[in-house]
């Protein structure tokens, strides 16, 4: 299970970065992102979840699929919101590059809070293992409700995993 858990992390790792490792002219600015980003992630924990281990409140957020480039932008500015000054420049560059697919393994999703982008969020399923989704990218602007903003994005995507998904890990 240790090691099912682990690749996925690893496929979600090597999707994101391929959007700067296969890109003909990646600029310096997004190859910093991508080793920040990099870091951040080698500092996760994954757990395996249910649908019933969250129950934050569903209205708190207006939840939007990320599908078109100008929500690409505001899935990259909430979370690159959790570096400060020129490392959250980088890690804006870095995610303003992903390119989505019909075929992605990965959703994107921005939680809007007052009609603004407030968080937001990944779901990657395993392509070889459609019942095997993590949840992860969870992040919220540092508002002051910025711990229930999490809590409701949070709660979102695990009810949106949990209907096509049987395993669900959370990082």
């Amino acid at each position: 299970m240790h090691s099912q858990i682990t690749q996925l992390l690893a496929q979600k790792n090597v999707w994101m970065a391929s959007h700067i490792t296969d890109a003909e002219f990646p600029t310096t600015l997004s190859k910093q992102g991508l080793a920040l980003y990099q870091t951040a992630q080698n500092e996760l924990t994954v757990k395996a979840v249910q649908p019933s281990d969250s129950d934050a409140p569903s209205d708190l957020l207006s939840v939007y699929p990320v599908d078109c480039h100008p929500l690409t932008i505001r899935f990259s500015l909430v979370h690159a919101s959790q570096w400060q000054d020129e490392e959250s420049e980088a890690v804006m560059e870095f995610l303003t590059q992903i390119m989505l697919e019909t075929n992605s393994p990965a959703q994107l999703f921005v939680g809007f809070y007052q009609g603004k982008p407030a968080a937001c969020g990944m779901l990657f399923t395993d392509p070889g293992n459609p019942k095997d989704t993590l949840v992860s990218d969870i992040c919220a602007l540092p508002l002051p409700n910025h711990d229930e903003l999490v809590a409701a994005m949070t709660h979102w995507l695990i009810q949106q995993a949990s209907d096509k998904s049987e395993n669900l890990w959370l990082c």
